[in-house]
């Protein structure tokens, strides 16, 4: 295809993204409704696991709980739950139609917003934490936070968005979610307090990307079917239900085999370890249990079976995110 094809139908996958094809938004909704659809849009459900990823790499990355209780370290919080909602915004915007399916109050708060109206929420929105993370740049004076703020915002975007799609680049979409939603934030806010980065701090903070990142995507396998009507190839989709949590179950396990090891080498025992493996057992249980069901299951029985798995999933992710930051903050303690 030409240059010219290419951006016409770019232009055109953006058009239709961007616009309702209804013409004119409707009569605004009242304000109790659209407070409610801006919740709805920003996915709030997902606060229990969003705080936890700003909390486990400020307490390792804190050296005192004057610098852990900041406003620096608020800001930094206000701004990694801000930049995980212009994601999730504009994942609602772009997969409205889709999520008609099986998340029709997605689409139900796009549309009851009103297209532009959930286009200008998404622009304030980039315009808050595009100026947090500046602001927080320069208070650190580590001008490399720059990267991971810029690069996570990139994969915010294009994980729904043309060209790259990341959501339906197979593998490439875990590497998209592990990367944007807890690797690169964890490592603004290990710099944001202005000291030279730890390996186990690092480490550990990678242990955690691919640890949570394999509970929380337990999801996608409920959605294996209706994917595949709407063309859209998730790592689920690329590596088939059962392969596809094979790779789950080995991030759980190799993420928390980081975790245990990197912070006592770094930082020594810690009691906060304890409930760490408690947690991170309990979901080695969970995934290994969904393993053998959807192995055992034919391929509508098991996608059918996974809706309650993935109601569990969310627990499983709050239980050994919050986990993890007891563990983070009995590191702060010994410090």
């Amino acid at each position: 295809m030409s240059s010219t094809g290419t951006a016409t139908t770019l232009g055109a996958k953006f058009a239709a993204i961007l616009t309702d094809p209804r013409g004119v938004p409707g009569e605004r909704a009242p304000l109790a409704a659209r407070l409610k659809y801006a919740l709805v849009i920003r996915r709030y459900e997902f606060l229990p696991v969003y705080v936890p990823l700003v909390l486990t790499p400020a307490f390792l990355g804190a050296r005192s709980w004057a610098e852990f209780a900041s406003l620096d370290a608020l800001l930094t919080l206000v701004y990694v739950i801000s930049g995980l909602q212009v994601a999730n915004m504009t994942n609602a915007l772009a997969d409205r139609e889709q999520d008609r399916q099986l998340k029709s109050r997605q689409s139900d708060a796009v549309y009851g917003l009103g297209v532009p109206r959930v286009v200008a929420h998404i622009a304030v929105s980039t315009v808050v934490c595009a100026t947090l993370a500046v602001y927080l740049t320069v208070r650190a004076q580590q001008w490399q936070m720059l990267l991971p703020a810029l690069a996570a915002g990139l994969i915010g975007f294009q994980y729904s968005l043309p060209p790259l799609h990341l959501k339906s680049a197979g593998l490439w979409q875990l590497a998209a979610l592990q990367n944007g939603c807890v690797f690169l934030p964890g490592l603004f806010v290990l710099w944001s307090f202005g000291h030279p980065l730890e390996w186990g701090s690092v480490t550990a903070v990678l242990g955690f990307a691919l640890a949570l990142t394999s509970l929380f995507v337990t999801s996608h396998g409920e959605d294996y079917l209706v994917d595949g009507r709407f063309g859209v190839r998730t790592y689920v989709r690329a590596l088939g239900l059962v392969r596809a949590f094979r790779v789950q179950f080995a991030m759980l396990v190799a993420g928390g085999a980081l975790i245990l090891v990197s912070v006592p080498v770094a930082f020594g025992f810690s009691w906060g370890l304890l409930p760490f493996v408690a947690a991170w057992l309990l979901s080695i249980r969970f995934l290994d249990g969904v393993v053998r069901d959807v192995r055992r299951a034919p391929l509508h029985e098991a996608v059918a079976d996974l809706h309650g798995k993935s109601l569990l999933g969310p627990y499983h992710s709050s239980l050994l995110s919050w986990a993890t930051v007891v563990l983070a903050a009995f590191v702060l303690i010994g410090r």
